[in-house]
C-alpha cells in the first residue's frame, strides 16, 4: 500500500474522521458522537486509542447540552504527520534541479554540508553526545532512529573479534528511502551527518535500490 493509499484509508476510518473533525476545532465526546452517529462510549474508545498514540489530548472543559462540564479534545502536535504534505515531491524536484545545475563535486559538497548541519541540530538542542568513540557511534544510532530509521550497530567484536577496529551501522529502513532510488547521492548527506555526530571517519556502503537500506562502516581507531 502506498503512502497516499494509507492516508486515504485512514481518513475513511472512524478514527480518521475524528481526527478530521478535531482538525477544524476542539470537540467534546457528545459533539463527536452526534457528528459521527455513534454512541458516546464508542467515541471514547476511539479517543482513548488516539490519545495512546499521541495524536489527541484533553484540553480544558466546556458545558455540554445537559449543562454539565465535558472534556474538550484537541489534536496534539504529533497529529500533523497524519496529514499528507508536499515535502517529498518538493524535495525530489529540488534535488533534480540541483543535479542539473551543479557539477557533481559541488552537489556532493552541498549534501555533506547539509548532513553536518542536520547533525548540529542535536548539539544545538543541548545534546552534545558522549565522548568515548563507540558510545558516540551508539548515539548516532539513536539519532538515526529518531529520524525514522530502524538502525542497529554491529560492534567490533561482532565483526573482527577485537576491540578498537571497525563498527558497522545498518538500518533496514532508510529515513530517505522514498528519494534514494532516484537520488543515491543522498547517502553522502547521511554519511556526513554520522561523521559529524561521531567525529570518526565514515564510509557509506548502502543499498540504493527500490528497497533502500543504510549501511555505514565507521573506523573507531581513527579519532579525528
Amino acid at each position: 500500500m502506498t503512502g497516499d493509499q494509507a492516508h486515504r484509508r485512514f481518513f475513511k476510518s472512524t478514527r480518521g474522521r475524528i481526527v478530521a473533525l478535531l482538525c477544524r476545532q476542539g470537540a467534546t465526546v457528545e459533539e463527536l458522537a452526534q457528528e459521527l452517529g455513534l454512541t458516546d462510549n464508542a467515541v471514547r474508545a476511539h479517543l482513548a486509542a488516539l490519545e495512546r498514540d499521541g495524536f489527541v489530548v484533553q484540553r480544558g472543559q466546556r458545558r455540554g447540552a445537559q449543562g454539565k462540564p465535558a472534556y474538550l479534545y484537541e489534536l496534539a502536535p504529533a497529529a500533523d504527520r497524519l496529514f499528507p504534505r508536499a515535502y517529498l515531491p518538493a524535495l525530489d524536484a529540488l534535488l533534480e534541479l540541483l543535479s542539473e545545475q551543479l557539477p557533481a563535486a559541488e552537489l556532493e559538497r552541498l549534501l555533506r554540508a547539509l548532513g553536518r548541519r542536520l547533525a548540529q541540530r542535536w548539539r544545538a538542542g543541548g545534546q552534545s553526545g558522549p565522548t568515548e568513540p563507540l558510545s558516540r557511534v551508539r548515539w548516532a544510532v539513536e539519532v538515526l532512529n529518531e529520524l525514522g530509521a530502524l538502525a542497529e550497530l554491529e560492534e567490533p567484536g561482532d565483526l573482527a573479534g577485537h576491540p578498537g577496529g571497525q563498527a558497522r551501522l545498518r538500518a533496514a529502513s532508510c529515513p530517505l528511502a522514498a528519494l534514494i532510488p532516484s537520488h543515491p547521492r543522498l547517502c553522502q548527506l547521511v554519511e556526513a551527518m554520522i561523521a559529524e555526530l561521531t567525529a570518526l571517519p565514515v564510509r557509506a556502503c548502502c543499498r540504493c535500490s527500490e528497497r533502500a537500506q543504510c549501511c555505514f562502516e565507521i573506523d573507531l581507531a581513527a579519532v579525528r
